[in-house]
């Protein structure tokens, strides 16, 4: 079962997505911010990060700069999700490392296409 590390401090978002990635039988575990997020990160050991950006505490960017730079986790590939389709946004986030980026208010299958992307190219790097 594919571990998803899942980053939102958003109830409503969170719960939508965290309901529907359980019913895809992925084993997720939620964050509500940044810092939240570092602290999970260790123990749960996830096979894919989706990570809010807008967050209190630590944003998404800062989270995402900190994953990359720990041997141990940099990895991880990493799902930004955002409310802001900015394309500057979207670059930044892909010159840090993040593998790729959905907009909140997509569809929980998006979101699930997305991971399984993330996963594929994850296998290829490691062939």
């Amino acid at each position: 079962m594919l571990k998803v590390l899942l980053v939102e401090d958003e109830d409503n978002v969170r719960e939508l997505y965290y309901k529907y990635l359980r019913l895809k039988n992925y084993n997720v575990e939620t964050a509500i911010d940044g810092a939240d997020a570092l602290a999970k990160v260790v123990f749960f050991k996830p096979d894919v990060i989706v990570l809010d950006i807008i967050m209190p505490k630590l944003n998404g960017i800062e989270v995402l700069k900190i994953l990359k730079k720990d041997n141990e986790l940099k990895n991880i590939p990493v799902l930004m999700l955002s409310g802001v389709s900015e394309i500057n946004r979207i670059k930044e986030c892909l010159e840090l490392g993040a593998l790729g980026y959905i907009i909140k208010g997509s569809s929980p299958e998006e979101m699930v296409t997305k991971i399984k992307h993330l996963i594929d190219l994850k296998k290829q790097s490691a062939a």
